[in-house]
Order: C-alpha cells, then structure tokens, then sequence
C-alpha cells in the first residue's frame, strides 16, 4: 500500500539524516513522522491547505515561488486566525505574461525572504499534518526542489489532491454503466462552483488556498455521509479510486 511506502522513507529518510547537521525545526519535522495515525477521524484530523504562485511552471527552467499560502483546519473547522501567508523573492525576473495573471510586480517582491528563507517557518507551520492542494503536484515541484536542494530530503507529508478527490467522489456516485459518458471538469472554478464557494480573487494563493480549503471541508462532509469516516478510508480513495470504466479517455482535470 502508499502509505506503508510512505513510512518506509520517513524511516529511510530519518536513518539517512540523523547526524547530518540540520536546523533544529528541520530535525523537529523529521522526528514527527514517527508514526502516522491512520485511524484517526476525518472530522478530527488535522490538515493544511496550501497554494503557490510562480514565475512560471517550469522549475527546471528556473522558474520560482513568488507567494505561499496555507489555512488550517482542524476538527472539521477552518481557524483564520492561524494562516500563512509569506511573498518571496524569487531571485528572478518576472515575465510579464504570468505577472498579467497573478499580479505579482517586481516592487511587490523586493526585500522580501527568498523561499530558503522562508521554508523553515513553512514546514514547522505544517508540521506532521496531512497536506492538501489543488493540482498539487505543481505545488510540491517547486517545493521538494528547493527542499532537497537545501536539507536533503524533500517534503514528508502525505499530501492530497483535491481534483484527484473530486473526480474519485463523483465516479464512486456514478454507476459503473454510466461512467462511460461522464466528463469531468475538477479545475478550481468548476469545483467552487459545484461546491458552492466563492473565490474572492484567482491566481492569489491566499484566496486560492482558502477556497481549496472551504471545497475540502465540503468534500469531507460529503464524504462522511457515504460512511468514509477515518483518515485511512480518505487515503484509500485518493489513491485506489473507483475504476474509470471504458470511454473515459477524454475527461478533463482542468
């Protein structure tokens, strides 16, 4: 199974590192994946909602983090009293084309921490909590890039997607027989609108995250009502989700 995978490297990664001269949170952060409660609740379990804006979306290509934002929720609550938000300077231009899109100026980002900086005070915010983002894997790119470049292991967290959740709870509704024409649209627009959450401003990764947030909290509410009640049946789903069925070649994430 993934999360026996998962446990396996938080145990490599803890044996790899131990003497290796870490800052105190990074060795803090290692030690908190001891043993992950999979039994625990949904409604009890603690997650961070999280999102980036960037340059661009090629990391390879020098692309970097311009803003990272995250929201918790715990106990089935958002608390906005305890979020992160944090503008980087990316050590980098900012084309202009993407700066149409998030808004992001040059002025917005100067003297502000690089994303070297700022890691430290992300990952002791995150702690050992599940994470959860919307296309996700962009997200974690940019992040385990600058992760293994600086301490040597990247990200520990299990991380969800919420678009791989959405279509995963739509097909498990949807008869095998009638997956055949189902399309699905998971974009962030396509699920605020089904899940009825309104986003105050888009490409901003505060406003995102909250939203993504508020769409989770939904999802899990959903969730609970078809009997899915602990952290190991969420995990289950995201990562054995029902069968597509035949037919299913064009549907959409985006």
């Amino acid at each position: 199974m993934k999360w026996i995978h998962l446990r396996l490297r938080h145990r490599y990664y803890r044996y790899r590192l131990r003497r290796k001269n870490l800052p105190a949170v990074i060795r803090s952060y290692l030690q908190a994946f001891r043993y992950v409660a999979l039994e625990t609740p949904i409604a009890e379990a603690e997650f961070v909602i999280f999102d980036t804006e960037t340059t661009g979306l090629d990391v390879k290509q020098g692309d970097r983090i311009l803003s990272i934002s995250a929201v918790r929720l715990k106990n089935g609550r958002i608390d906005l009293s305890d979020v992160f938000h944090a503008m980087i300077d990316p050590e980098r231009d900012i084309p202009s084309d993407t700066a149409v899109i998030h808004e992001i100026v040059p002025r917005m980002v100067d003297g502000k921490p690089t994303l070297g900086e700022l890691l430290p005070d992300f990952i002791k915010y995150v702690g050992s909590a599940v994470m959860v983002g919307h296309h996700e894997w962009l997200d974690m790119t940019f992040l385990n890039t600058e992760m293994t470049r600086l301490f040597g292991f990247p990200l520990l967290n299990i991380v969800l997607d919420t678009a791989t959740l959405d279509q995963a709870i739509i097909l498990r509704k949807t008869p095998m027989h009638l997956r055949r024409s189902i399309r699905l649209n998971s974009s962030l627009g396509a699920l605020a609108e089904r899940y009825r959450v309104s986003i105050e401003e888009r490409h901003s990764s505060f406003w995102d995250a909250l939203a993504t947030a508020q769409i989770f909290q939904k999802m899990i509410k959903d969730l609970e009502r078809q009997g899915i009640l602990s952290l190991k049946g969420l995990l289950k789903l995201v990562l054995t989700p029902p069968r597509l069925g035949p037919g299913l070649e064009g549907m959409s994430r985006f």
